[in-house]
């Protein structure tokens, strides 16, 4: 009799672990047919609202709905995108950074940046500060090559928000900013402006005053202003901003007047021979020509640049002027001429 029991107490637990597991089974089978089913709603749906719907369900739907939510951004589905990014914002935006939730909704995306396309990536800057605050190792560096991505983001608005998160310590990419000063978009020169501009006391400069002197003639005021704005806090004056405006006129005949004004700019341009050598450099002869005579008359003792123009400019007449001038002023230096006295 005791074995009867015995033998039935073992039976009864087979048939609960079977019971158990079957029930396992069925609800890792139903999650996954459910993860499948609202997969395919977010995919077919026609408007936001059903698209939001779903790509809350899927997030809820933890690791069997990420397949689905980031399908999206390995095409050109930018509504797709723009409903997974809101569904992923709201379900972590509650919780700390330290809860593993926090991180298992992140990670997907993390896993997934190489994959997508350009457009999935420059959607994917929306959700940068978020996963910026995931715990996984590599969180920063993949998030850095999404941002990368997105400053060349088919949209203003995309390389505009890039622009913005290159600014920050743990993203780092001003360098990568600097060509957008020449974007073909206002909105995106004066945020590039406004990220390459000003440099911060014992930080070096990313891009030159040069670079920003073309922002003085830009077709957009706000950009002008800014450029002007940006100048002026790295130590310009009016009278310097205007001499650089002068340097990078489209008009050859304001370039050719700059030569004019640097002999009368006194104490604002002490030393013009970095104007008069970015001069010899200038598109039109005739500017070239003229550096080469100014810096004759103001007897620069460093005019290098000189004998460059009379061996390789590309006009002859600009070389023969140029080797001319070169000869006075090593006539004059023969006579003994001292800049110093």
């Amino acid at each position: 009799m005791a074995r009867m029991r015995t033998w039935a107490k073992r039976v009864g637990l087979v048939v609960l672990l079977l019971t158990v597991t079957a029930g396992a089974c069925a609800a890792l089978n139903w999650s996954a047919v459910s993860a499948r089913y609202a997969g395919y709603r977010f995919r077919s749906a026609s408007t936001d609202d059903d698209r939001a719907k779903w790509a809350g369900t899927l997030v809820a739907a933890g690791d069997a709905g990420a397949p689905y939510l980031l399908a999206p951004f390995r095409s050109n589905d930018e509504a797709g995108c723009a409903a997974a990014v809101a569904a992923v914002k709201g379900r972590i935006g509650g919780l700390a950074p330290t809860d593993p939730a926090y991180a298992a909704c992140c990670r997907p995306f993390l896993d997934g940046l190489g994959a997508f396309s350009d457009a999935g990536k420059a959607a994917a800057v929306e959700l940068v500060p978020e996963l910026l605050n995931c715990p996984d190792p590599d969180a920063t560096a993949r998030c850095r090559d999404v941002v990368r991505a997105g400053l060349a983001a088919p949209t203003a608005d995309g390389r505009v928000q890039s622009i913005r998160l290159a600014l920050r310590p743990e993203i780092a990419l001003l360098p990568d900013v600097a060509p957008l000063l020449n974007d073909p978009e206002p909105v995106v020169r004066r945020a590039a402006v406004l990220a390459v501009g000003p440099v911060p006391e014992g930080v070096p400069a990313v891009v030159g005053d040069e670079d920003l002197f073309r922002c003085l003639h830009d077709p957009d005021p706000q950009v002008r202003d800014l450029g002007e704005a940006a100048l002026h806090s790295r130590g310009l004056d009016a009278a310097q901003i205007q001499l650089a405006r002068q340097l990078a006129a489209p008009d050859a005949a304001e370039r050719l007047r700059l030569l004019v004004d640097l002999q009368w700019a006194g104490e604002a341009v002490r030393d013009p021979g970095p104007w008069l050598e970015r001069l010899s450099r200038d598109p039109d002869p005739a500017v070239r020509i003229g550096a080469a005579r100014v810096a004759c008359e103001r007897r620069l003792a460093f005019a290098g640049w000189l004998g460059r123009m009379a061996e390789a400019d590309p006009d002859p007449t600009v070389r023969r002027w140029a080797g001319y001038y070169r000869g006075l002023s090593a006539a004059v230096k023969q006579a003994g001429f001292d800049p110093n006295r």
